[in-house]
């Protein structure tokens, strides 16, 4: 049982700690953001910098900002999540794990309309991996074979609405004033950069990367604008200019720097996030311009797949938006992913309602978890087997005096 009046005691001990005073950094981080977007020689010296963070490639202007209009006319916008039971080592004889795959098609015209749909699958360990040997199962690969359903379903409906949207514009041809569907937009819950995969060995990365790009591909070959839509980001990668515009060198070494010094200036903005700095020029309804990550995973896509990104301000909070190369090139497609963004926010009361409709349809709760146990041992029953429950779980399900 939770103490509340030890645990108000102690949070109020730390209150310097909990909300810091960050005024000096910004101040700091928005002298040094316009002097490095003034400085011509800057982008080169970022290209040239030996830094030990992540930093990334741009076009235009650092401060450069875009206006985005209201989106008009009908559209049609996807969204996909999914959620999981992992294998429970306090449940013994039954080895296999839940995937919930959920999502929502929404239709905006004279005749709106929603759509919802979820698909459970159950999997063994041997189904993740799929004749890979030598690698051991964990709950990381659950993770990485959730996100792998997730993105081939959403690939699987928009090809479907593509499809059935470009037989209307066939017909739209014959028939004068007929209003013409485009194709839908899919938004994704998260990242496009798949980060998961480094660090990870080289035939587990192969064989998810392999099929995440697959699916995106599809949705290119389909014409749908995707994006990976990211809610408070946690992303530095801003950040990582302006530390690089505090450097004491003129092309940063941040291994020598290191081995020389004992105190850094780029420290000095360690606290800060990307949100922060867009916060110094970005107003509602406007992107920044479009920036590159260079990740080492990125390396393994093709080119037009490449993830770009943008931060876009919605009206409640300041979104990373990250895009394939082939939309950030094109301005008019950019910016009709973002007024969607933003219509979409706008609809949910902060936060895309496509994405917290694909979450509900996609989320596991407790009820289910024992549905799923309790159908498990049902099964089990039937087939004069039986499944184990370790002391802990039989404690937890009923705790006695």
């Amino acid at each position: 049982m939770l103490d509340r009046q030890k645990l108000a005691k102690d949070l109020y001990s730390k209150i310097s700690q909990l909300f810091p005073d960050t005024s000096s950094e910004n101040d700091l981080a928005r002298k040094t953001w316009n002097k490095i977007s003034c400085d011509d020689s800057f982008a080169h010296r970022t290209e040239s910098a030996q830094s030990s963070f992540l930093v990334p490639t741009w076009d235009g202007n650092l401060t450069d900002r875009f206006s985005i209009k209201s989106v008009s006319g009908s559209y049609e916008v996807i969204a996909v999540d999914g959620s999981q039971i992992y294998p429970d080592r306090h449940v013994s004889g039954a080895g296999c794990f839940l995937l919930n795959t959920g999502g929502v098609q929404l239709s905006y015209s004279d005749r709106s309309c929603a759509t919802f749909f979820s698909q459970p699958d159950v999997l063994l360990p041997e189904d993740v991996l799929e004749g890979i040997k030598d690698v051991s199962f964990s709950r990381d690969l659950v993770d990485l074979k959730r996100e792998e359903l997730e993105l081939a379903t959403l690939a699987e409906k928009a090809e479907g609405v593509a499809s059935r949207s470009s037989r209307v514009i066939c017909e739209a041809n014959c028939i004068e004033g007929c209003e013409q569907k485009t194709a839908p937009v899919a938004l994704i819950d998260g990242s496009i950069i798949f980060w998961q995969l480094e660090g990870k060995p080289d035939a587990v990365k192969t064989f998810f990367l392999d099929r995440y790009l697959g699916s995106l591909q599809k949705l290119y070959e389909n014409n749908v604008l995707f994006a990976g839509y990211i809610s408070m980001s946690k992303s530095r990668e801003l950040v990582s200019l302006i530390k690089l515009g505090l450097c004491r060198f003129l092309v940063a070494d941040c291994i020598g720097c290191h081995r020389k010094h004992e105190t850094f200036p780029c420290g000095q903005v360690d606290s800060l996030l990307d949100t922060s700095v867009t916060r110094f020029f970005l107003k509602k309804h406007e992107r920044t311009t479009v920036f590159y990550s260079t990740s080492k995973i990125i390396e393994s896509y093709p080119d037009h797949l490449k993830p770009a990104f943008v931060y876009l301000d919605v009206g409640s909070e300041v979104v990373r938006l990250e895009v394939p190369t082939w939309i950030a090139q094109d301005r008019e497609k950019l910016d009709y992913l973002c007024s969607v963004a933003i219509d979409q926010s706008e609809k949910g009361r902060g936060y895309p309602v496509c994405l917290a409709e694909a979450h509900e349809q996609a989320v596991v709760k407790g009820g289910d978890r024992e549905f799923f146990y309790h159908l498990l041992q049902k099964i089990g029953l039937d087939q004069q087997k039986s499944i184990r429950l370790s002391q802990k779980a039989i404690k937890k399900r009923g705790i006695g005096i």
